[in-house]
């Protein structure tokens, strides 16, 4: 039976977009900010043939980010995406069979992966469709006696599509994007689904399902050595190249006016991702 895994998606430009307004763009001069934080902690990880393996190292991640959507047109809409990490990895050594050595612990904190984009309402209709391009910027430090990062090492380029429409009480969108990533790390296809429900147009409740398939084209190895065939990023589980999985969740989203308070979990299966829940909860205030 496949254990609850964590997904990183809160970093996932997708993500970030079907959290706020998906295809719906802003009206000029209107604007969603919002804040949140995300917990997780995990000791074991999907390796890469999806079999579920224990770390050396009991591992704790926690993200704070901002994120704001400004409609610089009826059309046009701009967000931007600024994420901070803190990681660690415990002084206890677990038992595992999937590791040769133990790196040492340590703490690390940084910016993660900083997004910067544009999204084009095309269709404003019944259906909506929106096209989006999103940056994302190689800002991330790593640690290499304990392998510890904030982020992949890698610029991005993210093209994508979101579609969405409302019937009765519910509402529901779907977006699907190409990562170009650089540095050697291989591409990817990332898709995000969400089914939300509200009979006071105050209180949301949403079915949140994310994926990523890496296209495996890349040359960055996850710094693979004699002792660590796997590589020795493999020993967090925090970013590796060629990673994948498929997520969900569910968001509760209560509107206060122009205050919005939000939280979620998720849950999941891959490939060198981590086998433990997430948690977020966010603040958000919109005009």
């Amino acid at each position: 039976m496949r254990r609850n895994l964590t997904i990183a998606l809160l970093l996932m430009l997708a993500a970030q977009t079907a959290q706020a307004g998906g295809p719906w763009p802003r009206a000029k001069g209107s604007g969603y900010a919002q804040l949140s934080g995300t917990y997780l902690g995990y000791s074991k990880m999907f390796g890469p043939n999806s079999d579920i393996v224990s770390l050396r190292r009991n591992m704790t991640d926690v993200t704070v980010q901002a994120y704001l959507e400004y409609g610089l047109s009826d059309r046009l809409t701009f967000t931007v995406n600024l994420p901070f990490k803190y990681v660690a990895s415990g002084p206890d050594i677990n038992q595992t069979d999937f590791f040769n050595d133990t790196l040492t612990s340590g703490d690390l904190f940084g910016l993660n992966t900083v997004m910067m984009g544009f999204k084009y309402n095309i269709i404003n209709k019944k259906f909506l469709f929106t096209v989006g391009l999103n940056g994302e910027s190689n800002v991330a430090r790593f640690d290499s006696l304990s392998a510890l990062r904030s982020g992949p090492e890698t610029f991005v380029i993210h093209p994508y599509l979101s579609t969405g429409t409302t019937f009765g009480k519910f509402y529901t969108q779907l977006e699907a994007g190409y990562r170009v990533r650089l540095n050697g790390y291989s591409h990817e296809v990332a898709l995000a689904y969400e089914l939300g429900y509200s009979w006071n147009g105050k209180t949301y409740f949403i079915l949140d399902v994310k994926g990523r398939i890496s296209m495996q084209n890349g040359s960055f190895d996850n710094n693979v050595s004699p002792d660590h065939p796997f590589g020795r990023d493999l020993h967090t589980g925090i970013d590796p190249n060629n990673q994948q999985y498929v997520g969900y969740g569910l968001k509760f989203i209560q509107k206060i006016k122009k205050v919005h308070i939000n939280a979620g979990v998720y849950s999941g299966y891959g490939q060198m991702v981590a086998a433990a829940p997430v948690f977020n909860l966010g603040l958000a205030y919109e005009w």
